[in-house]
């Protein structure tokens, strides 16, 4: 019943996420694309939701579930964009960044962010790690980053968990460090915010790979750890 109350509220509170910032976006006559003279590097990012379709069929959306990732995706001539659609990146797709595009909010704050257009037929380059929505893992563990618990801050879309390191708990309140990592959801996994994940005894946080994601404008990375 439990689990099931946690879905219901997990899939109201996206909604209302979304028509927020639908009234949050105000696109004046100062919102512009900006093109690069020549297109950039492609950007690790894998699926997308449009929050809003703009002008000449273009979309403004979240990148790989998160909220402080927006890009502006420029449709190529086969690609017709809707509120709400998500967008899932297959194996030879990537998201190519080819300018910027700014806009204002309603408290005339001017937003930039990356313009991109969805490249079809991409060959990858061969690595020795995998890589998926942001997460890259490594072909082996690393090292031990942290042998203390932690508390979870947020759950992803994929049941994953971004958590901070408790330093301490004074009477009964949580303090925790500046150590910022993704723990990574199993089969019998539930993870919820505020969560104090354990780390079973004997075992540490060792580091599997690194997390790559959007907060506040600026590109994150992050440890993701798993007990060993």
């Amino acid at each position: 019943m439990k689990k099931w109350l946690i879905y219901v509220l997990g899939i109201i509170t996206g909604i209302i996420i979304t028509f927020a910032f639908a009234l949050y976006v105000n696109l004046s006559n100062k919102s512009g694309l900006e093109m690069f003279e020549e297109p950039g590097d492609y950007m690790e990012y894998s699926q997308f939701k449009v929050l809003q379709v703009v002008e000449s069929g273009c979309a403004l959306a979240h990148a790989d579930d998160s909220f402080d990732a927006i890009v502006f995706i420029i449709p190529n001539n086969k690609q017709r964009f809707y509120d709400g659609q998500k967008i899932v990146l297959k194996s030879d797709q990537c998201a190519q960044h080819v300018g910027i595009y700014k806009y204002r909010v309603t408290m005339g704050i001017e937003k930039t962010v990356p313009a991109i257009r969805i490249i079809d037929s991409v060959e990858r380059p061969k690595s020795d790690k995998v890589t998926t929505s942001g997460k890259t893992l490594f072909d082996k563990p690393g090292e031990c980053v942290s042998r203390k618990n932690f508390e979870v801050q947020k759950v992803l879309e994929s049941g994953d968990a971004i958590a901070l390191e408790i330093r301490e708990i004074i009477s009964g309140h949580i303090l925790t460090s500046d150590l910022e990592v993704l723990i990574l959801a199993h089969e019998d996994t539930n993870f919820y915010n505020k969560q104090v994940v354990k780390a079973p005894q004997g075992t540490c946080a060792r580091q599997i790979g690194n997390y790559k994601y959007q907060k506040y404008g600026t590109t994150k990375v992050i440890p993701i750890i798993d007990f060993k």
